[in-house]
């Protein structure tokens, strides 16, 4: 684990990230040492920094850092890597003022081995009880305020299942707890609007631009629950998983066409993928 560029495991106990979650974080996908996705990895991270009003931040830095962490995975196959900025440590309340310094932590995981199973015969979903609350300032940001996803994840433990389509507190449908969300409906893939709520993935943002590449539409806009259960596929993706089609959702049973029509979608990333 990289702390600011040195090896550690320690960071200040007064760092605003663990007292506010005052940060951003990132996980990607990394291949034989090779980071998928790091150039959309990187913007959303850059986006986040200026719109909660970091101070400089050293960006080449900051890349050099994960690349080097990253080569030393060159003999392992799929491993992960996770990048966490924080505002750092200084002064006391909320109040940003004296908080010049921002903290770097770049650290690695290993891959987990069930998203290949999930891709090849994919998942049940339920529908979860919890809500995200709306808020333009965050909505597609990747905050380390997760606290909403915690709840999220509770709830699915507690009903013994591993991902679930939730809904924002106007009733719209936003996300699953760890995932992006696509449905086919009337012919056409649509994907939700996060523009109040939500994280906008880097493999959703993959995935729209591959389809347009393509001619394919993929339309972002307000998804209903109604739509959801009478879509005729539906999928989820983040940068770990790719895309992972739904067999079930709550009591809507997919036919084999709708796997197809995923495997439709996970050849189309697998055909533009690039590694950056």
């Amino acid at each position: 684990m990289l702390i600011n560029g040195i090896q550690s495991q320690h960071i200040d106990a007064m760092d605003r990230g663990l007292a506010y979650g005052d940060g951003l974080f990132s996980t990607i996908k990394v291949q034989y040492g090779e980071m998928q996705l790091w150039d959309y990895h990187l913007q959303r991270l850059q986006l986040g920094a200026s719109k909660l009003f970091f101070p400089e931040i050293d960006w080449q830095q900051l890349s050099d850092e994960v690349k080097t962490v990253a080569k030393t995975l060159l003999d392992t196959k799929q491993s992960v890597l996770k990048v966490i900025i924080t505002r750092g440590s200084g002064g006391r309340g909320y109040s940003t003022k004296g908080c010049e310094s921002p903290l770097r932590i770049i650290s690695t995981g290993t891959f987990p081995d069930f998203y290949e199973q999930w891709q090849k015969q994919g998942i049940d979903l339920v529908l979860c009880d919890s809500t995200l609350s709306s808020n333009s300032m965050l909505a597609g940001l990747k905050t380390l305020n997760r606290l909403e996803q915690v709840l999220i994840k509770k709830e699915l433990e507690s009903k013994g299942a591993v991902e679930g389509i939730v809904c924002d507190s106007n009733g719209f449908v936003i996300e699953a707890c760890t995932a992006n969300l696509f449905i086919l409906l009337h012919g056409v893939w649509q994907t939700p609007n996060l523009e109040q709520s939500g994280v906008a993935g880097v493999q959703r943002r993959n995935i729209i631009e591959r389809a347009k590449q393509a001619n394919i539409e993929i339309k972002v806009t307000n998804i209903h629950i109604e739509q959801l259960l009478d879509a005729k596929a539906i999928c989820l993706s983040n940068a770990l998983m790719g895309i992972v089609p739904a067999k079930q959702c709550q009591d809507r049973v997919f036919d084999s066409s709708a796997l197809n029509h995923c495997k439709a979608l996970q050849l189309l990333i697998a055909i533009g993928s690039k590694i950056e």
